[in-house]
């Protein structure tokens, strides 16, 4: 018993160890690869995580390996003369050098991507890569026990090509055949060079070389393929086509078989087809979720469309006929029109369409319909004489399946219109449109996971955000593994075994019907699916990679959507708030050095590169508190300026012709192109300061960015925004106490309207974000709609609307009530349509916040009438009214006291005259107020920071049975007044009074 114990013990510490060891290798890996990560960051250069990447073993070799592992580089990508290349150590000026160097020679447009070491280990794997037959006697050394025995079943026979000269040529075409079955290869490609002839396996969709026979041997295999198919030996200049069957294990397998000439000699492909891989039931291959139960409701209908989309060797076919399998019932008539018929199903009536033209499809399709068939799969819809009659078939009574080439499934609807159906047609037809690829399945017995950078995860949880809840899938709420191939006998040292589908399905809807009406574009159309559900293939193969399915790699290498599902992820949320330009600890400590004074910094800021200035300019914006920066080209130079406090002040100043370079940078941060020039152009990036404390995480900003086409040049305003909850707080707004508890009382209801009103650049916007970051918790649904994003909130669903592409406050605000959201906050307020809308959420059992242009609470009420609500609507949806402005905070380090000077008594006295009876103005001295000063703390200015003045407006019910009278703006501010409602001037010079502000900061931002 002590010795089982013993034992059971020893075992679970092994496994323990096992256990721990590969979570340090795990970690190690991740922490590589956000080494370079942040190195890339730290140098504005692109990351890239070969890992996920499918490389080219032809484009790798562009550079040898010697050369690729003495200076640490590789080639991963090559289209046309665009060439991406990967480097670990980007500062290494050797490496860069030869990488130039070699670019002009060869005349590449290069692309320098940072990795990490193990990607560039990826890549010189595959410089060892070689035919499967010259590796098959290694492999088989290192093998033992159910290896072996499982090696020598599938890759014995294939050992005897390598001898194949002294093999019969009836034996070597068994010998091929049969290594292809047990490879589970779909075809065979024998291709003639000058020394010998090429043996390739296409295994899982990737064509694997296998090894060379001689050219003699395979000339006497063609002659007997020939003679099997049913071709001419003696034509040899010519394109032939024919098949034939052959029993491998006691299964039939048919072989199609396609010839054509070339420079050595006849290229032979053959096609194993076998009628199994088309009999299975949807799921299998890969089609779930909302996606699943839109196909069924699409079989289930009597009539109408099912269209298949996706290149040659997509499984588009193999989909089709799983269809068919559902709705194969004695009581259904099925007929499919096929080129070739390539598969015989029991139960269904199969015809071919012939090759020399005189049995076309739509020559079949019109003889089909006749035969009163309840179901038709058409191969293809490829002309418009096809494309009519199957649109004229799914219009009178028939289910009809096809395939047409397209991209994607929103492709499909200007497929048919360029073959001249009209749109009216294809709205009625359509039931669903399939878009779909295939990827190999991660081999279950090798696969291994990997924790992926950061980069790669929030990259993959942007793509997953904007899958609708209609999509009816769980989506990770973390990444913390993927997984990649490794390589067993039981998947031939591949690391995958078999193929999946991955899908994006949509019905033709009300809405993608008037699309289609409209002549709407494909984009249009992609839009409209996604909101009623629709998972893209990308998506769907991004899902099942992190579901350990398959890999990212394979994702990317047969449906890279990724452009076009960034457009959409923009045009819904701010992507670009995860552009992020990193500012060295270095250079922040040596401005901050040089910021004793603005004059001492812009001495220093003279001195800088053109990449050191834009990075000083920030760390200084930040420093002293800037809410814009302006970078102003003039006629001889460009000026810096800093809004601080409200208040433009100039910094420094550059030379004119560094502009292009500084400005390139700012594009480059936010995503746009630098050569892009237009009237006004909009982007978005972030800021992160490193710590002086390396063990401290950076601080960030978000900064949004407009461009300005002007006389001089591209005038640059960059907003800096708040870049984290902790800075969007009601307390750090200084907002008096009496007018917070109003606020809150608003905020605790259930429901209704929370108006905020007051000029541009008044911190509106602000003080929602802070209401919203006080109510925000995991147990209520808060969404937003904004034009633009400026401030991130984790839990909640943040929304930007596009004005010109149609995507209103108002139509997005439809869209997303249907959400059912608890709190909703509207960026503004400007038509009827959103004031309505508003109104009847706020009716509905929703929290609705917004901002509206208006100078005072009071006048807010007749301004949002006017917007077509009418008086009772508003007095029931109303909360409360707020009007604020933003004002100077005094520097507390060098303020001054004085005594007011008459015009300043006379102003105070008549303000506080009208004071609430119910305020308590104990303590007020009004015989004192404060002068600004200007010390080192606050940059001479005298001021440091802004505060909030304002004055609420609650909708009691006494004021709910006046606005449903619809007053005009005086009654309401009097009767308000009676109330107890402290206004912006009294909150104003209230402050005054406690030194927090001076008088000169309230006549500027009120009328007083």
């Amino acid at each position: 018993m002590v010795q089982v114990i013993q034992q059971a013990g020893a075992q679970w510490k092994d496994e323990r160890a096992k256990k721990t060891t590969g979570v340090l290798r795990k970690m190690e890996e991740k922490g590589k690869e956000q080494e370079a990560a942040a190195l890339a960051a730290r140098l504005s250069m692109p990351y890239a995580d070969l890992q996920l990447f499918p490389v080219n073993p032809e484009d790798a070799r562009l550079i040898s390996e010697e050369v690729s592992k003495q200076y640490r580089i590789a080639v991963f990508e090559k289209a046309g003369a665009k060439v991406k290349a990967a480097i670990a150590d980007p500062e290494d000026e050797v490496a860069l050098t030869y990488l130039r160097t070699l670019a002009t020679e060869k005349d590449w447009s290069l692309e320098l991507y940072v990795v990490s070491g193990a990607s560039l280990e990826k890549v010189w794997i595959i410089y060892k890569t070689a035919p499967l037959l010259e590796n098959l006697d290694l492999r088989r050394v290192s093998l033992k026990g159910d290896d072996l025995k499982r090696f020598e079943e599938n890759f014995g026979e294939l050992l005897k090509l390598k001898e194949s000269a002294n093999v019969p040529v009836s034996q070597t075409i068994e010998v091929i055949l049969a290594g292809a079955n047990k490879l589970r290869a779909s075809d065979i490609h024998i291709e003639p060079a000058e020394e010998a002839t090429r043996l390739r396996y296409r295994i899982d969709g990737v064509l694997q070389e296998i090894g060379f026979i001689p050219n003699n041997v395979y000339r006497l295999t063609l002659s007997r393929v020939k003679m099997l198919a049913g071709m001419k030996i003696n034509i040899r200049n010519a394109a032939q086509d024919g098949h034939f069957g052959i029993d491998l294990n006691g299964k039939k397998v048919d072989l199609r078989v396609s010839i054509i000439p070339g420079n050595h000699g006849e290229n032979m492909n053959m096609r194993i087809l076998n009628s199994e891989s088309v009999l299975l039931d949807p799921q299998v291959i890969g089609i779930t979720g909302a996606t699943l139960e839109k196909i069924t409701e699409a079989l289930a209908r009597p009539l109408g469309m099912i269209i298949n989309t996706g290149p040659t060797g997509s499984g588009k076919t193999t989909t089709l006929y799983s269809l068919l399998s559902q709705v194969n019932k004695p009581d259904a008539k099925i007929i499919t029109i096929e080129d070739p018929i390539e598969y015989q199903i029991p139960g269904i009536i199969q015809t071919e369409v012939s090759k020399d033209k005189t049995y076309t499809f739509g020559q079949a399709l019109r003889a089909v319909v006749r035969q009163d068939p309840d179901v038709v799969l058409v191969g293809e819809i490829r002309d418009e004489e096809t494309a009519d009659v199957a649109i004229n078939a799914a219009l009178t009574g028939h289910l009809l399946l096809s395939t047409i080439h397209a991209n994607s499934a929103p492709g499909a609807v200007p497929r048919f219109i360029e073959m001249g159906v009209k749109p009216p047609l294809i709205a009625s037809a359509l039931n669903i449109v399939i878009g779909q690829r295939l990827v190999r399945k991660l081999c279950e017995h090798c696969k291994e996971s990997y924790v992926p950078a950061d980069e790669t995860a929030k990259s993959l949880k942007k793509l997953f955000s904007i899958i609708s809840p209609k999509a009816k899938i769980d989506i990770p709420a973390e990444l913390t593994e993927l997984w990649k191939p490794i390589g067993c006998t039981e998947c031939n040292f591949t690391g995958y075994r078999g193929r999946i589908g991955i899908f994006e399905v949509f019905s033709v809807t009300k809405k993608i019907e008037e699309i289609i009406l409209d002549l709407g574009t494909e984009k249009e159309i992609l839009r409209a699916a996604l909101e009623d559900g629709m998972v893209t293939m990308t998506q769907d193969g991004l899902l099942k990679a992190v579901a350990g399915i398959t890999t990212i790699e394979e994702v990317w290498r047969v449906a890279d959507q990724r452009d076009v599902l960034r457009e959409m992820y923009a045009e819904l949320m701010p992507n670009s708030l995860s552009n992020a330009a990193v500012i060295p600890r270095e250079t922040t400590k040596a401005a901050l050095d040089h910021l004793t004074s603005i004059q001492t910094f812009s001495e220093y800021a003279k001195t800088l590169s053109q990449s050191e200035l834009l990075r000083a300019i920030f760390i200084a914006a930040a420093s002293l508190r800037a809410n814009d920066v302006h970078i102003e080209p003039e006629e001889d130079k460009v000026l810096v300026r800093f809004r601080i406090d409200g208040i433009l002040q100039t910094i420094t100043d550059f030379p004119l012709n560094i502009l292009p370079a500084i400005l390139g940078e700012i594009k480059l941060w936010s995503g746009l192109k630098s050569s892009e020039r237009s009237g006004i152009t909009d982007g978005r990036f972030s800021l992160l300061f490193e710590d002086e404390d390396e063990s401290q995480p950076a601080r960030r900003f978000d900064v949004r960015l407009s461009l300005i086409l002007g006389g001089y040049g591209e005038t640059a305003v960059m907003r800096l925004l708040a870049g984290s909850k902790e800075n969007l707080s009601l307390e750090k707004l200084n907002i008096r106490k009496e007018n917070l508890d109003k606020i809150l009382a608003a905020t605790r209801k259930p429901n209704g309207i929370i108006l905020n009103t007051g000029p541009t650049g008044s911190g509106k916007t602000t003080t929602l974000y802070s209401v919203l970051s006080e109510l925000n918790n995991p147990e209520i649904k808060v969404i937003t709609v904004e034009d633009p994003i400026e401030y991130r909130l984790e839990g909640i669903l943040q929304t930007q609307v596009n004005e010109s592409e149609g995507y209103t406050f108002g139509l997005a605000l439809r869209a997303l009530l249907r959400q059912d959201p608890d709190i909703i906050m509207i960026g503004e307020i400007r038509d009827e349509e959103t004031a309505q809308i508003a109104v009847q959420a706020a009716n509905t059992g929703h929290l609705v916040l917004s901002t509206l242009h208006a100078n005072s609470a009071a006048s807010a009420i007749p301004r949002f009438l006017s917007l077509g609500v009418s008086g009772s609507d508003l007095a029931n949806a109303g909360n409360a009214f707020i009007a604020q402005r933003l004002v100077r905070k005094l520097c507390s380090g060098c303020k001054k006291e004085d005594v007011p000077n008459e015009e300043e008594k006379t102003m105070i006295d008549r303000i506080l005259g009208h004071l609430p009876k119910t305020y308590d103005t104990t303590g007020l001295d009004r015989d004192k107020v404060w002068r600004p000063v200007g010390c080192d703390a606050c940059s001479g200015i005298g001021y440091s920071g802004r505060m909030t003045i304002s004055e609420v407006l609650p909708i009691t019910k006494t004021m709910g049975e006046l606005i449903s009278r619809e007053p005009i703006a005086s009654e309401i501010e009097d009767a308000a007044r009676e109330e107890g409602m402290i206004t912006i001037a009294q909150d104003g010079i209230l402050s005054v009074l406690e030194g927090t502000t001076t008088v000169d900061e309230i006549r500027r931002v009120t009328d007083e």
